[in-house]
């Protein structure tokens, strides 16, 4: 059988990611490698059934991945993940230079950093992969679909982590916004998406005596401040123990991971940061493109492309609440790329 151009470029970028992953170990500073030492050697023997730290150690440990050296793990997990991607299909016009391809080329190629190491984030991608194909499947109507990624979603939060129970609300605030006759849709359900992960904070403050981003993101980062690896944390300008400092703390945290024009600035000196930056500004607002066209072509409420959108954004919102730096920010991007590639590509990749 003959490759097309897309077919070849594709495999050619998976080549190039591999190889990368399989030699990653022997360029890539210390700090990257400190969640997959604790996962691969669980020190203290915290391997379970719950949380992801717990989770992924006992998958590696019951597949036996943590005894393989780096670099045949690496070729293991990446070649997992690119024939999963495969599956999902290439885009037409893939070797075309689109802004588009090029984040995916990026995206793609900067896989070998995350996936070739004992990672949560494996886990995280191989489930997003799974919800990918059921957006995919031609046998499923549109209602179930949504009803089962929303479903599954909730339950992989209560399994693995829990920020993602936030996802089936938001995603569900962002559609009820969408059936309002009002102009502006995308940018009022962004709002209201951010209002009501701000209200979830303080309800949750009203059981648990804790605002969300206060006793995680912030309690976090309070230990981590002057590490050396720890240059890029995401800190509130105001204390967030109280409503508005909490939702100065949530606006702040989307700003700072979605459009980080402040860290292009703030690191100057990082290429790597400036280059991350200039990534997630540029997928942000290709995903607004896309979702503006979306919203126009759809002719039910329940299309799937305008669920992935919904979804897409509602992760956005609460990666402002939860993430810590920006590295943690982008590696997360990653983790739920499955969704942001059938987003960007839906068109190309599904429609005749």
């Amino acid at each position: 059988m003959q490759l097309s151009k897309n077919q070849i470029l594709f495999i050619t970028i998976a080549f190039i990611s591999v190889v990368l992953g399989v030699f990653a170990h022997q360029f890539l500073p210390d700090k990257y490698y400190y969640d997959a030492i604790l996962i691969a050697t669980d020190p203290y023997n915290q391997k379970g059934f719950i949380n992801s730290y717990p989770v992924a150690m006992m998958f590696y440990d019951a597949f036996f991945l943590n005894k393989l050296p780096y670099p045949i793990l690496a070729i293991f997990q990446l070649s997992i993940i690119f024939y999963c991607f495969y599956r999902l299909s290439i885009p037409k016009k893939f070797t075309k230079l689109y802004l588009s391809n090029i984040l995916i080329w990026s995206a793609l190629i900067a896989l070998s950093i995350y996936i070739s190491m004992p990672s949560k984030e494996f886990i995280n991608i191989l489930f997003i992969f799974l919800l990918a194909f059921i957006l995919k499947s031609k046998k499923l109507k549109q209602k179930t679909k949504i009803t089962a990624i929303l479903v599954l979603f909730g339950l992989f939060g209560l399994w693995y982590r829990i920020y993602f129970v936030m996802i089936p609300v938001l995603a569900v605030t962002s559609f009820l916004v969408f059936r309002l006759k009002i102009s502006k849709k995308i940018i009022t359900s962004i709002l209201i998406s951010l209002l009501a992960a701000i209200f979830m904070s303080i309800s949750y403050d009203a059981v648990s005596g804790e605002y969300m981003s206060e006793s995680t993101r912030e309690e976090l980062n309070e230990k981590r401040k002057g590490r050396q690896d720890s240059q890029t944390l995401i800190v509130s300008p105001i204390r967030t123990n109280n409503p508005v400092g909490e939702a100065v703390g949530i606006i702040y945290g989307y700003v700072t991971v979605n459009l980080p024009f402040e860290s292009i600035i703030k690191f100057y000196y990082k290429p790597q940061v400036i280059l991350f930056s200039i990534w997630q500004i540029l997928l942000f607002c290709v995903l607004i493109i896309k979702f503006n066209k979306a919203r126009e072509a759809s002719k039910s409420a329940f299309d799937e492309r305008l669920w992935l959108f919904h979804i897409v954004f509602s992760y956005f919102v609460i990666q402002g609440v939860f993430e810590p730096d920006l590295g943690s920010s982008i590696r997360h991007k990653f983790g739920v790329l499955p969704i942001i590639y059938q987003a960007i590509f839906y068109k190309r990749l599904y429609d005749k």
